[in-house]
């Protein structure tokens, strides 16, 4: 598209203040018809908090909301969002599990007077939208019953139905497998084609170099430049997202041990006649960062709730550094090397109304250099703090800060910080680098190849196939609860990737799996 696009919104010099913090600070933005916008920026940076002005969801503290050459700002709401034909889809999707595709598709639009609905009437739009569009969806379905690709076309199929023509996307390849995320932007691209004009908030900057037509830089709040299509590289805006130069990928190069660290053998769970869990046996040696793929939902959980002890298994064994630790409890485990760095850091690893401080002894309390006869030894905790605060480069005012007060990367450096600490064996890194930003990214997958590099064991599982390949020796792939494939570093391949996540290819006992 050309510079004289229509323009179809225009966000003048928006500002959003949460009590003392600046969220947005004089941020305009133009979107047209016929093009792909994305904004890229750290976390925190203010992308998220300015599409939720344009959705209705925040009302900006100063600054206007132009929608078709109307300032709208006085009245906007989701509601005006939605009949101004704008429509967008978070980063969590919100449909209704038990509910069908129809019904989360249709319900939406009704009226409290639609006691009776004309479902026939909806179901011939449905399908003649799939058919515009090249859905194929089952819509009597339930959505709970539908692999995560599909669910994102649901929620995409949802603002098409509302007759949106501004399409918003927060972070839309993040949980797609390589296949899945391709066909999506093929998608976008046809959208924009069409005359649609589409927003994508990414931090995969290779997916905004090669959709956007125009990409909006933000940091701190602040729009620091505007990029038309083939005018920067990845190295240029990185650079204006953090305003440093752009630090490469961390690769793991070593070739780790033969020591095995960790022995998982026929790890099972069963729960009501159901296998979430089935016969896991993996060799994690000494050095080694193995990795786990796999579309979310296919067992990734519960192997990590069975290593450290949170879930009961029906069959198998772990041993870690030559011990079995099957009956051990989360404290002991943990004692005898296992560190875990969960997938939700809020519901698993820390407690935002503690200090820093506080979260960082947790589960080593009764240690004896943070505690002598029950009692707390304050002043080697807060000593102990400092420490880790400067070595993990966590960044506060102080060890007395609230951990709930930090951003996102800053509270992961400080779980990162409390389980290396303590010289593990084994470490279980779940999604670490998921929702942080591109230096809190960096930094943590740094930690874990030199924790590997020391001699550690490192159980990677991880949504992100660029982190699996960047930093594993080998891969395993799960699907249905079940390790279906290895690849090795050398022969690392999105294709074979995908459709072993996908069910294809995937062998188990020698048969191999049909597409699920």
């Amino acid at each position: 598209m050309t510079q004289t696009a229509r323009e179809i919104v225009r966000l003048e010099n928006i500002s959003k203040v949460f009590g003392s913090l600046t969220a947005l600070d004089d941020v305009s933005v133009t979107l047209r018809a016929g093009e792909i916008h994305a904004l890229v920026g750290e976390n925190g940076a203010g992308k998220s908090t300015l599409m939720n002005v344009l959705y209705g969801l925040l009302t900006p503290t100063s600054g206007r909301i132009v929608v078709g050459g109307e300032d709208v700002t006085a009245n906007w709401n989701t509601r005006e969002a939605i009949a101004h034909r704008i429509g967008m889809i978070h980063q969590h999707f919100s449909l209704v599990g038990a509910h069908s595709v129809l019904d989360n598709i249709v319900m939406p639009t009704l009226k409290w007077t639609d006691f009776a609905p004309d479902w026939n009437g909806h179901r011939a739009r449905l399908a003649e939208l799939s058919e515009t569009f090249g859905f194929d969806l089952p819509i009597e379905k339930l959505v709970d019953e539908l692999p995560v690709g599909q669910r994102q076309q649901v929620e995409i199929l949802k603002m098409l139905y509302e007759d949106a023509k501004v399409l918003i996307l927060d972070e839309p390849t993040a949980v797609l497998t390589p296949q899945q995320a391709d066909r999506l932007l093929e998608m976008l691209v046809k959208f924009r084609d069409m005359g649609y004009a589409v927003v994508i908030i990414t931090h995969k900057l290779e997916h905004a170099l090669e959709l956007a037509d125009e990409i909006s830089v933000l940091r701190l709040g602040r729009k620091v430049a505007e990029v038309r299509k083939g005018d920067g590289t990845i190295s240029d805006i990185a650079r204006m997202m953090v305003a440093q130069d752009y630090v490469p990928a961390t690769t793991r190069l070593s070739t780790p041990g033969k020591t095995p660290i960790a022995e998982l053998s026929g790890l099972t769970i069963e729960t009501d006649g159901v296998r979430t869990l089935d016969n896991i046996s993996l060799e994690i040696r000494q050095g080694e960062v193995l990795g786990v793929a796999g579309v979310a939902g296919n067992g990734q959980n519960e192997l990590a709730d069975a290593l450290l002890g949170l879930r009961p298994l029906s069959e198998g064994r772990i041993v870690v550094g030559g011990e079995d630790i099957t009956r051990h409890s989360i404290g002991a485990r943990r004692k005898h090397g296992l560190a875990i760095v969960p997938e939700d850091r809020h519901e698993r690893a820390m407690v935002g109304d503690l200090d820093l401080a506080q979260n960082m002894i947790l589960g080593y309390e009764g240690e004896a250099k943070f505690s002598r006869y029950g009692i707390l030894r304050e002043r080697e905790i807060q000593e102990y703090c400092r420490g880790c605060m400067s070595e993990f480069d966590v960044r506060a005012p102080g060890p007395e800060t609230k951990i709930g007060s930090l951003s996102g990367g800053n509270q992961q450096k400080a779980v990162i910080a409390r389980e290396l600490s303590a010289g593990p064996k084994l470490i279980v890194a779940h999604e670490p680098s998921r929702g942080l930003d591109f230096a809190a990214t960096a930094y943590v997958r740094g930690r874990l190849v030199q924790s590997a590099e020391d001699g550690a064991g490192v159980l990677l599982l991880s949504s992100d196939l660029d982190e699996l390949m960047e930093l594993s020796n080998r891969v395993v792939v799960m699907f249905s609860g079940r390790i279906v494939g290895e690849i090795q570093s050398g022969d690392y391949s999105p294709e074979r990737f995908g459709r072993l996540m996908a069910g294809l290819d995937a062998k188990v006992d020698g048969d191999t799996l049909q597409d699920a």
